[in-house]
């Protein structure tokens, strides 16, 4: 998965019990074309309107830990 703000998936929709990867990009381009056509699709993190962007530090801990709470719900995963 990539993270990026044009995509319309939330990151919450993803199964993260199931073998994951995640490209972060770099917070002024983004991930590059590469990684892009290297992943299962785009997903976000939904934002409040008048919440600009998040630093990638930040992008990936939330996203990193929701993949944790989910894969502590099924522990045999």
């Amino acid at each position: 998965w990539v993270a990026t703000v044009q995509a319309e998936r939330p990151y919450t929709a993803v199964d993260w019990q199931s073998p994951s990867a995640l490209i972060i990009g770099s917070e002024a381009s983004g991930a590059g074309q590469d990684a892009l056509a290297l992943a299962s699709g785009g997903i976000t993190i939904p934002m409040h309107a008048a919440t600009e962007s998040l630093n990638a530090a930040m992008a990936a801990g939330i996203i990193l830990f929701e993949a944790a709470r989910q894969r502590s719900m099924n522990p045999g995963s």
